[in-house]
């Protein structure tokens, strides 16, 4: 009987644990109950990393490849240990501090629970509620009066657990805030578990919020409607200005979508993607952002901002002073440049030396100032050369000046150093070198360099055309004291090739070999700081082959970045435009000139046939049987030879030009004609703006004028003291700067760069004269026929 009660005691004590533990709104283990904090066991899961629709707006997929991905700002700051359940419990965790009046639910277990629970004694129960009193003090029974003003329930839990292991076997205590200071409100829209939610008296929005598992990233931290009251997260996010609105029990909250959004890449304490409200400005969003950084140069900015009509992100540099007060639309981001941090006036010697340094750079500073005697060399130094690297120029590129030590030391050779010169000593067994040589101008043996790319070594190269340029064997250079020598061959040579027609052969110390095309690589400056350099490489440069045809687009003129670009099918005249940085101050884009190789190989070749079609007429005519006059035969004679000389220098009389009839000097506003799909070989000339016009022909005084505007043909036709007695002022032309001519009348209006013609009267096409002349005839007639009559 006794083995049954005591059985019945156990079901009863841990079917009201279960029952407990459900009352939490789902079964949780008992073993859960007490190895975790009951509030923790429902929080939200993890976010998931991925990009949200706004986040995908502003990152590339370069974004992905460097790590450095914008995010939205303010949305992990909500308390992630809330919960969305109906639990009343489900609040607190244990790092909440307790105040006076606060009740709290004890829960105990271990072998000294079990055996007073079964023996029926209320010493120490399962489950016991209790209040911090006035006096900040707890009393747990069994255990004794506790503080617990303002401590955490980690410590009170500790402090019971030490006092009870001292009185009871194995006992164990869990503390939780109960349900007395909780209440229940509902939140909607876009948050992670609406609904209705439990929160604590004196919490706030935030809180809240907290409780519904936080705003998603398409909700709005800008206009949270609360009791038909707007609130603005980002007052207490970033400003520390809190509205100090306390949630009251059955209020309502709901989330709105997010509004306009920006993003600021960089130079401030939080680069992201924020929310902004209609007004807000640049300096706004730096003051979210937590300002500038140390090293932001923020006197100039770069905003790129979505154009709907040109139907792409368009960018453009605005002066800080301007931008600050720049209203910001939904989609512009915003990024700075750094401060050069770099420090210019030192001097670093590197290497297999004693004491590595850097030393202030002083006007007239020698190699001698630093490395003032041989004994600074670390043993197995390579004494026969030491390198200088030297920044030169204005595009910064590397020069290297070899230093032989042993001249040096001997008071032979002491070079005076440059601001940010680095003098770099080697250790005998590591010196490695790298080979130059092909058609350039000064064949090198390189002292290798840690990080070398192509870039250290093509920095002042001249490429050249010789006689055997794609002979490996003629370029190989003599060395004498580490000096090579142009061959016979090179130094002889003085005609220089284009880059777009050189490449580069490098074969590494094992014998693979990797070609490069210069041209690609120029106009990519990042991937030619890609391509590495290895110690005794091999870098052979020649002229491109026959079967290495290289597709590329050639844009000078008055645009800031003129070149030649590889070919991208699919590219039209106005993304070349913008390939190549777009208009300078002074282009005119009316007077493009548009030059295409396959249309002047096909006008050369319609001219040969039409000039061979009239040489093989001639000839016919000349060998028929007709008898015809000598002088006339010779005339057809001396043609067919002149049309034969012709044929030889036809292809110079075209060069493929396509005539646009371009009217804005704006690239977006080029029509859909004009806007000419691109070609390999395309030639695209963009002239500078003219500012006069010119009248030629039949006048006075053939001259060029100042353009003035809103002026008519009329103007500058009495500007050149009108027309010659031979001029055909019926029939005037206009050429304009693309080269397109139209007849016009003296009202016609005229552009800067047009160009007025007025051709000379010929015979047979003037009408006006026969007419005058016939109209002066039938009067001499009518007046003499009126003098008969009157006599």
């Amino acid at each position: 009987m006794k083995k049954i009660f005591i059985l019945l005691l156990l079901y009863i004590f841990c079917t009201s644990m279960y029952a407990f533990s459900a009352v939490q709104g789902e079964a949780i283990e008992l073993g859960d109950v007490f190895d975790n904090n009951y509030q923790n066991l429902a929080t939200s899961r993890t976010s998931s990393r991925s990009l949200s629709a706004v986040e995908r707006i502003f990152n590339g997929k370069e974004s992905s490849i460097s790590g450095n991905v914008l995010r939205q700002i303010g949305y992990d700051q909500f308390n992630s240990s809330y919960s969305s359940r109906t639990s009343i419990t489900g609040k607190y965790d244990g790092s909440y501090r307790l105040s006076i009046g606060e009740k709290v639910t004890i829960y105990s277990y271990g072998d000294s629970v079990d055996i007073m629970a079964m023996s029926g004694s209320n010493l120490l129960p399962p489950i016991a509620n209790t209040e911090v009193s006035s006096n900040g003090s707890l009393y747990v029974q069994g255990i004794g009066l506790i503080k617990a003003e303002n401590r955490t329930i980690s410590e009170i839990e500790n402090e019971i657990n030490s006092i009870g292991s001292r009185k009871y076997k194995n006992l164990k205590v869990r503390v939780t805030v109960a349900s007395g200071s909780e209440f229940s409100v509902f939140v909607y829209g876009e948050v992670q578990k609406p609904g209705k939610v439990y929160i604590s008296n004196n919490s706030s929005i935030f809180d809240a919020l907290s409780a519904a598992g936080g705003v998603k990233k398409s909700g709005t931290l800008r206009n949270i409607k609360y009791n038909k009251k707007n609130v603005d997260l980002y007052k207490s996010l970033f400003l520390g200005e809190d509205d100090g609105i306390i949630v009251k029990p059955n209020d309502r909250i709901f989330v709105d979508k997010i509004g306009e959004i920006v993003a600021i890449k960089n130079g401030v304490t939080v680069p992201g993607i924020y929310e902004i409200k209609k007004g807000e400005t640049v300096n706004n969003v730096v003051k979210y952002a937590g300002g500038f950084l140390a090293t932001t140069q923020f006197a100039e900015v770069t905003m790129a901002s979505f154009d709907r009509n040109a139907k792409q992100r368009m960018a453009r540099n605005i002066e800080f002073e301007e931008a600050k007060n720049t209203q910001l639309a939904s989609g512009d981001t915003i990024e700075f440049k750094e401060l050069f941090a770099g420090v210019e006036n030192v001097i670093t010697i590197q290497g297999n030396i004693k004491h590595p340094a850097t030393y202030a750079y002083k006007e007239g500073m020698r190699l001698s100032d630093i490395l003032k005697s041989q004994d600074e060399l670390l043993e197995e130094t390579f004494i026969n050369q030491a390198v200088i690297r030297r920044v030169t120029g204005k595009d910064n590129h590397i020069e290297t000046i070899p230093v032989f030590l042993r001249e040096f030391f001997a008071g032979m050779n002491d070079p005076v150093l440059k601001p940010k010169d680095v003098i770099s000593i080697y250790k005998s067994t590591n010196a490695q070198f790298v080979d130059v040589y092909g058609c350039i101008n000064t064949p090198k043996h390189l002292t290798y360099i840690n990080n070398m790319t192509l870039k250290d070594v093509i920095s002042d190269l001249k490429f050249m055309e010789t006689d055997a340029q794609d002979n490996e064997d003629t370029f190989k250079a003599s060395s004498k004291n580490g000096n090579f020598k142009l061959s016979v061959e090179a130094q002889n040579s003085i005609k220089l090739i284009p880059t777009e027609n050189v490449a580069v052969e490098i074969t590494s110390a094992l014998g693979k070999t990797e070609v490069y095309y210069l041209y690609d690589i120029l106009i990519n400056s990042d991937k030619i700081k890609s391509i590495p350099i290895s110690p005794e490489d091999k870098i052979f440069f020649r002229t491109l082959r026959n079967n290495e045809t290289i597709k590329t687009v050639k844009v000078s003129g008055f645009v800031k970045e003129p070149g030649v670009y590889s070919f991208v099918k699919g590219l039209k005249l106005s993304d070349m435009l913008l390939t190549a940085g777009g208009l300078t101050d002074e282009a005119d884009l009316r007077g493009l000139v548009f030059k295409r190789a396959n249309l002047k190989n096909k006008q050369t070749e319609i001219a040969k046939k039409n000039n061979e079609r009239d040489i093989k007429l001639l000839e016919s005519r000349v060998a028929s049987g007709y008898k015809q006059d000598p002088g006339e035969q010779k005339q057809k004679l001396d043609m067919i030879e002149k049309l034969r000389e012709d044929n030889d220098i036809i292809s110079e009389h075209y060069n493929g030009q396509i005539s646009l009839n371009i009217k804005s000097n704006n690239i977006k506003r080029i029509s859909r004609i004009d806007n000419l799909e691109i070609q390999d070989g395309d030639d695209i000339y963009v002239p500078r703006l003219s500012n006069h016009v010119s009248v030629i022909g039949e006048v006075y005084n053939e001259q060029a004028f100042v353009y003035h505007r809103g002026a008519k043909a009329k103007y500058y036709i009495n500007e050149v003291g009108g027309y010659t007695p031979g001029a055909n002022r019926f029939r005037i032309y206009k050429v304009g700067v693309n080269g397109r001519a139209e007849k016009i009348g003296l009202t016609t209006p005229i552009h800067p760069g047009d160009t007025i013609v007025v051709p000379r009267r010929i015979a047979g096409n003037d009408y006006i004269t026969p007419i005058t002349q016939t109209l002066q005839g039938l009067a001499s007639v009518f007046l003499m026929a009126f003098a008969i009559n009157k006599w």
